[in-house]
């Protein structure tokens, strides 16, 4: 650490030459993250209230009411009426919790278990390791969906939860939500859906007459959503949400803090300091953009999906892994050849995507900083790679 301290200006400048190798955004490089740069009214909103401490929300108490007020708006968007939950730094937070909130309902469980596909996301590993809990996953068909005869198989007297994603990591692919709702209605087993990325897009494609599968709290027997407002949300990074139906689940699984300068408090949360700035911010983003405005942007990342994966099918060599339900689009090669040599000389141009060995298959995401002149640089570099590389 530096005796005395440098010059703003002085400061601004290392700063800029050491962050030179970071990709950015706008260059339309990162074709492979489901993050994006967050809307400029957020940025503002949230470095105005920078300082916001959810931790003690017994301080803030105008931006606890405003979380509130923003889980029940988002939580009828997802079909759901009186929902609980939080904001938490993202999916794989809210993913421990509602995987921690199935392990504390079913204490009579000695040895708890969890039934996911196998593509679910890494989270939830992270999660089982944590919690003690053993994930048994569900395999896929041969397209990519999950298959639900193997899913109900894995289903037992230590199952405590199970879980549905409702936009795959991989191929932003929808499980058969309201076929788990039935096979566990009526059972003492927490059903949560990962809709991290799919949750800001989902209600958007149906208003934009998009045939969408029942996903959200419309199935009864769901219990718990994770949607991220930094993905499709285009909120601060990072932030997630957690959306929880039954109230009672609080008081139940919460955590007791008693010694706050604001006064006692249950929480759910694995973090204690917790930033309000970036719930503030994405109240602004809902209040800026509304529901046309999300739409809008659904729509122009959608046209941008549907771009590349009509020119993907008139490649020779590659093929798309399936059609693209979100702006999600999956490449593989048409003989079975590996894909990693595509994503590897991929790479030496700067194009950053999403690598499935599992699937083979390589990622494209179209986030709303990807436009049209990317997409078209993109698949010259592509098809100029699959000639180099011979692949037939």
């Amino acid at each position: 650490m530096l005796e005395e301290g440098l010059k703003k200006q002085e400061i601004l400048k290392i700063l800029e030459e050491k962050l030179k190798n970071d990709f950015t955004y706008e260059s339309g490089s990162i074709l492979g993250s489901m993050c994006t740069e967050p809307l400029e009214f957020g940025k503002e909103v949230y470095l105005k209230y920078i300082s916001k401490n959810l931790g003690d929300p017994g301080l803030f108490l105008g931006t606890a009411t405003l979380e509130e007020e923003l889980i029940s708006e988002i939580g009828e968007i997802f079909g759901g009426q009186n929902i609980i939950g939080t904001f938490t730094t993202g999916g794989s937070e809210a993913n421990l919790i509602a995987m921690r909130i199935a392990k504390k309902l079913r204490p009579d469980i000695k040895k708890p278990e969890v039934v996911l596909p196998i593509s679910a996301h890494i989270s939830f590993d992270k999660a089982a390791d944590l919690l003690g809990i053993k994930l048994r996953k569900a395999k896929l068909k041969g397209n990519y969906e999950l298959d639900l005869s193997d899913f109900e198989s894995l289903i037992n007297k230590n199952t405590c939860g199970v879980v549905g994603i409702a936009g795959t990591t991989s191929l932003g692919l929808i499980d058969p939500i309201e076929d788990i709702g039935k096979i566990i209605e009526g059972k003492s087993i927490f059903f949560h859906i990962d809709a991290a990325f799919g949750g800001f897009i989902l209600p958007f494609l149906k208003k934009l007459n998009y045939n969408i599968p029942p996903w959200d709290f419309n199935v009864k027997s769901v219990g718990s959503i994770t949607a991220d407002p930094h993905k499709m949300g285009l909120g601060i990074i990072p932030s997630g949400g957690l959306f929880i139906r039954d109230e009672s689940i609080l008081q139940k699984t919460g955590f007791e803090v008693p010694y706050l300068a604001g006064g006692n408090f249950k929480h759910f949360h694995i973090v204690g300091t917790r930033p309000g700035g970036t719930i503030i911010a994405f109240w602004a983003i809902l209040k800026s953009l509304g529901i046309k405005g999300f739409k809008e942007i659904v729509r122009r990342c959608m046209v941008n999906a549907h771009f590349l994966a009509e020119r993907i099918t008139e490649i020779e060599g590659i093929k798309l892994a399936t059609d693209p339900i979100m702006n999600v689009v999956g490449i593989t090669t048409e003989n079975g050849e590996s894909i990693c040599n595509i994503e590897e000389e991929l790479r030496k141009k700067n194009w950053m995507l999403g690598k499935f060995t599992d699937f083979n298959l390589i990622r494209v995401v179209m986030m709303p900083h990807i436009v049209r002149e990317h997409i078209i640089k993109f698949i010259e570099d592509l098809e100029k790679i699959i000639k180099k590389l011979k692949i037939t």
